[in-house]
């Protein structure tokens, strides 16, 4: 017998479960609105019976940020995504006592008959701004109001017919004015409201396919010396430890995260010690600037498109959205101070 369970229910239940935050998208919005119609990422692709998207926010704890050393960026990364999996897999259960289904998503996976790489079955995070948790910045990494970018996705999708939330329209990111991503991206990967993927996984996803297809690729064209070092190398241990681990496989790079201005948490933590970017350069200014002149004369911007525009936040950065956290999160503050 299936019993009755609204959006708000499920909600508590997974921030009970563990998750920071928790919102829900409707499976046929998502349906009729992928985030590239060419490749569609949609839930009727999963299951026919579809209704719902249960989307879960893990935060990455701010230490991870404040090291010169990559690895344990790395490893809190694993662990959240394994905390993530547990968190959805609690809540699939719970639906299915009261006679749902609930279809966990892997949060690093990749569809062979959408892209090549890591061109996952749902964009986990298009379904966060469908489900009102925040919308997408400059490099079009999700951010919310909370923590900014700095958080890891999940998604469960139930036949369970919920309430969805409403999608924020005022946009989150700073854009063309902060740039501080665009400043700080080692492989120069940050576009304009859009991303160079295959630039970005150099150093986001070291041990992801194209590390891997890197490394087979020098020990195809290598002589027999240069197999034997490409077999005794540190590349071949960290493919490795991917495989085994997922190490390096998801999330390796945190710079344009670690300097988004945007959530409590930066301002807390992370605004003094990530306030010089030294990767910053004068090309990277200027290209920086090129963004907000385009964006000033209504110059037509793919990332900004009628159709795109939807997940960056229709209505452009006003910044009350983001006063309206701060203000909150000061009043708990002064709350728990004078507890």
């Amino acid at each position: 017998m299936t019993a009755t369970i609204t959006a708000a229910d499920v909600i508590q239940m997974a921030q009970e479960f563990g998750a920071d935050l928790a919102g829900i998208a409707s499976a046929e919005t998502l349906n009729a609105f992928p985030p590239d119609p060419r490749w569609p990422q949609t839930p009727g692709r999963m299951s026919p019976d579809a209704k719902s998207v249960i989307v879960l926010v893990l935060r990455v704890p701010v230490a991870s940020f404040r090291t010169k050393e990559p690895e344990p960026y790395q490893m809190i990364n694993m662990l959240i995504n394994r905390r993530l999996d547990k968190i959805a897999w609690r809540v699939s259960e719970a639906l299915e006592k009261k006679g749902y289904f609930g279809l966990v998503m892997n949060n690093n996976s990749s569809d062979w008959e959408l892209k090549s790489g890591t061109y996952g079955h749902l964009s986990l995070r298009h379904l966060a701004v469908e489900a009102g948790l925040g919308t997408l910045g400059l490099g079009v990494n999700f951010m919310c109001a909370e923590y900014g970018p700095r958080v890891n996705l999940s998604v469960i999708v139930t036949d369970a017919e919920l309430e969805p939330g409403e999608p924020m329209t005022e946009q989150l990111c700073v854009g063309e004015g902060c740039s501080r991503c665009l400043y700080a991206c080692p492989t120069d990967a940050v576009l304009h409201f859009h991303i160079d993927k295959r630039q970005c996984s150099i150093k986001a996803q070291t041990t992801g396919f194209y590390g891997a297809a890197d490394l087979f690729q020098k020990f195809i064209e290598a002589d027999e010396g240069g197999r034997a070092g490409v077999l005794s190398s540190q590349g071949l241990l960290h493919y490795w430890q991917g495989l085994t681990r997922v190490w390096g496989c998801f999330g390796t790079c945190p710079r344009c995260t670690a300097v988004c201005p945007v959530g409590n948490d930066y301002h807390e933590f992370l605004a003094e010690p990530q306030k010089e970017i030294p990767e910053t350069s004068p090309e990277r200014i200027a290209k920086g600037k090129s963004y907000k002149e385009a964006r000033k004369a209504g110059d037509e911007v793919p990332g900004l498109s009628d159709w795109n525009v939807r997940w960056v936040g229709p209505d452009g950065y006003t910044g009350k959205a983001a006063k309206a956290e701060r203000k909150k999160f000061k009043a708990g503050q002064e709350n728990t101070g004078a507890s």
